[in-house]
């Protein structure tokens, strides 16, 4: 099992996410992240959780990186969590950052593609670095671009973080 795995900014799911990353390890893994991740990772403070993975990020040139997944080290692309930003630009094409690049071009290729969307439900709760707990309504353009996304061959949208979970655990086995 070797991932090519993708941090955009979103929020949740993040703390879920890297502690499923640090259970499968640095060995099987190589990250990606846009600049939001970059960001939000630090004011999480999770960045120096993963500082022993291969991380690329956004703020370097992206060809390199890009190119990564033309070695045939990857099995699959792992996007998680996915904001809402991200899931558009990919339901629609732009390949615009290192992330959706990294979309696009492993589609071309035909690796697997797992994607877990920020926005899972049309009402969530999210709880924010503070402790406050908010009500989140998913929008309609957020359903469509997700039922768009489920339409590219080799992508596979999860709907909720034990999706994610339930996929590694079942290959760790």
């Amino acid at each position: 099992m070797n991932v090519a795995w993708c941090i955009t900014g979103a929020e949740m799911f993040l703390r879920e996410t890297i502690e499923l990353i640090m259970e499968i390890g640095p060995d099987s893994t190589e990250l990606f992240l846009s600049k939001s991740a970059t960001e939000i990772l630090t004011r999480y403070g999770l960045i120096e959780k993963i500082k022993q993975f291969k991380m690329y990020r956004d703020d370097e040139a992206s060809l390199f990186q890009i190119t990564r997944l033309f070695s045939g080290r990857f099995n699959k692309v792992v996007i998680a969590p996915c904001s809402t930003n991200t899931v558009a630009k990919m339901a629609h094409g732009i390949s615009d950052n290192l992330v959706t690049n990294i979309f696009s071009q492993a589609n071309k290729i035909r690796l697997p593609i797992y994607i877990l969307p920020s926005d899972t439900a049309e009402v969530m709760q999210f709880q924010t670095k503070s402790g406050k707990t908010h009500i989140l309504f998913q929008r309609k353009i957020d359903r469509e671009n997700i039922k768009k996304l489920k339409k590219f061959e080799n992508v596979k949208v999860l709907n909720a973080l034990k999706d994610l979970q339930k996929l590694f655990t079942a290959e760790r086995k």
